[in-house]
Parts: C-alpha cells; structure tokens; sequence
C-alpha cells in the first residue's frame, strides 16, 4: 500500500508501508497528520485511522467534510470549495485553477522539495550574478571617491578609505537585498533559482511575503557564521531539505520542474 501524508499544508509521498510506519515511530507523522491511500475519496487524520489486519478505516464526520486544495494544498472546508473532475479547489483559487488548465499546466499532486545539489547550484548561479554588479558598483563607488577627496590632506583621505569601505559594504548588502526582494516577488525565485527550476515559498504553500522575504535575506547570515552548518542542514533534512534559514522563516524550496 503507498501512502501519501501531509506536513505544514505540503504533501509528500508516496511511502511503502514500512517507510509509512517508520515516520510514525520517529513521530514525523503525528494523530493530526493528514494522510490519504489509494482508494481513499479524502483525506484523513491518522488518529482516524485504526490498523490493524482487517485495515478498517474509521473517520469522523467532520473530518469528511474537509479537502485539500489542488493549487494551495491547503485543507479546507468542502462547503468553502468547488470541485472539478476529482479536485477540490479553494474558492480565492479558482481562477488560477481554470487559468491552469487552459494553458495546459499540470498541477502538482506530490511535493518535491529540492535537492542539496540543485539548491547549491542556484545558489552559486545568483552568487557569480551579484557579486559581478557589486564588483561593478565597488569600482564606480571607488572611482567617485577618488575624484571627490583628490585634493584632500592625508588625514582626509585616511578618514576617506574607512568611509569608502562602510559605503562599499552597504551598497554591497542594500543591492544583494534588493536583488533577493525583487525577484522572489515577482518569480517566487531568484534567477539561479528559476534556472534550476525550484520554487520559494512559505510552509503552506503561499507565496512569500517582503517582510518574510528580507526576514530570510538576513537569516541567511546565521547559516554562513555557523561555518555553513545552516547550509549544510538541507543535505541531512531528508523530509523535506530544509536549511537553518528556511526552519527560521518557515520557507521551503520546492523542485517544480515539469509543473
């Protein structure tokens, strides 16, 4: 039997039974958790569910009355949805449902969550990008600085050098910030991001907020003077690889290649 459970509004699965019964033992699946197998009309919560040989299922009424959205993959109340060929479908989703199917666009069933490797190398990709205009920026701001305290007196110019290293440094933040807070509002991805064909977003599914998104821009910083550790944690995070910043800001990355 494969089994599909839901985490924080995101599906994941399949997993064989014994998978299933392992992340029941480690507690990744809790009484609450919402899980759903082949011949199920809905999802359930586990504490629903009794095992046992005979496989009875037994669910409460108001548990039948809820469904999780095709777009959002959010749980919501059936009274509150439209349903279309065997998907429910949040009513504020609708819209961006039917857009979807006219243009052909699959719709996501299982969650992929993106890779170590493919989260290193967006990252790298955005890195080469920003750190090329701020080369640029840095020569512009240097050369600006030097035309400005030509004439000065040594003492000047010491007092120069320090105040160009403070501008260079915030010009380097304020650009990468703005570069991060551009893009994932408009995209849900950063550039690097988009060529690998991941997605950000929050836990349940929605879409980033800015204050969220600069939030994440600085949580970034605990992963790096952790010697990498934050970055490293997505590799060992093997439900759904997430990074020290994206347990900080509650984010996930997702693979939406072919979607």
């Amino acid at each position: 039997m494969a089994w599909h459970y839901a985490i924080g509004g995101q599906q994941n699965g399949p997993v064989s039974d014994d998978e299933f019964n392992r992340l029941v033992s480690t507690g990744t699946v809790q009484p609450d958790t919402l899980v759903w197998t082949e011949g199920w009309p809905d999802w359930r919560a586990y504490r629903t569910v009794t095992s046992g040989n005979s496989g009875a299922v037994v669910a409460s009424s108001a548990d039948a009355e809820m469904a999780v959205c095709a777009v959002s993959g959010k749980r919501l109340p059936k009274k509150d949805m439209l349903e279309f060929e065997g998907r429910w479908v949040g009513s504020e989703h609708k819209e961006e449902f039917f857009q979807r199917l006219r243009e052909g666009v699959s719709l996501p069933r299982d969650v992929v969550y993106a890779s170590f490797g493919r989260r290193f190398m967006a990252k790298f990709v955005d890195g080469v990008i920003v750190g090329l205009i701020n080369l640029g920026l840095t020569l512009l701001i240097t050369a600006a600085f030097a035309a400005l305290f030509s004439g000065a007196a040594a003492g000047e110019k010491s007092a120069s050098a320090i105040l160009l290293q403070v501008v260079v440094q915030l010009s380097g933040i304020g650009f990468a910030l703005c570069y991060a807070l551009f893009f994932i509002r408009k995209n849900d991805a950063t550039p690097g991001k988009k060529l690998l064909g991941l997605r950000l977003v929050r836990a349940d599914g929605s879409k980033l907020s800015k204050g969220r998104i600069v939030g994440r821009h600085f949580a970034e910083y605990l992963s790096s003077i952790t010697l990498l550790i934050g970055y490293l944690m997505a590799a060992f995070d093997k439900e759904q690889r997430r990074a020290l910043h994206d347990r900080v800001c509650d984010t996930r990355v997702l693979d939406v290649r072919g979607q």
